[in-house]
């Protein structure tokens, strides 16, 4: 027998704001901490394909962007999970690598995160460029 359960609202008995739910054989999870809580795929620093809770993209310059949320964080401590599509060539001999990361140098906060991207050639300590890249939130919600 199959059911189905429809609400507006879900919210924990003893606290409002933790709910434990049952996951793979006897593992239970947060329901709120595991929730990405904001998300962006965009292209070049110009093109917003998707996104939740993006309020806007800088393009700072080349491999460098900007982006701020609609709802903010509760902290500046948070894991941005981010991937790129990847590129390999060769170029006089050397093998180019593209890459991203968040940058946490110029600080990261509660309305914001900074994306990089770059290619480093073997034996060099690579270079800016512009590329498609997604990355993901989590975290706690102010």
């Amino acid at each position: 027998m199959t059911s189905q359960l429809n609400v507006d609202t879900i919210k924990g008995k003893s606290t409002a704001g933790s709910i434990t739910i049952q996951g793979e054989g006897s593992a239970t999870t947060n329901l709120q901490q595991g929730l990405c809580k904001a998300w962006v795929m965009q292209e070049d620093g110009t093109t917003v394909h998707d996104s939740l809770n993006q309020a806007s993209l800088t393009d700072n310059g080349t491999g460098n962007y900007t982006i701020t949320f609609t709802n903010n964080m509760n902290n500046a401590v948070f894991p941005v999970l981010q991937q790129m599509n990847p590129h390999t060539s060769t170029s006089s001999s050397k093998t180019v690598l593209h890459g991203s990361r968040a940058n946490h140098e110029n600080g990261q906060g509660t309305t914001y995160y900074v994306l990089q991207s770059g290619q480093v050639a073997t034996g060099s300590h690579g270079s800016a460029v512009d590329r498609d890249i997604g990355a993901g939130i989590v975290g706690d919600l102010a």
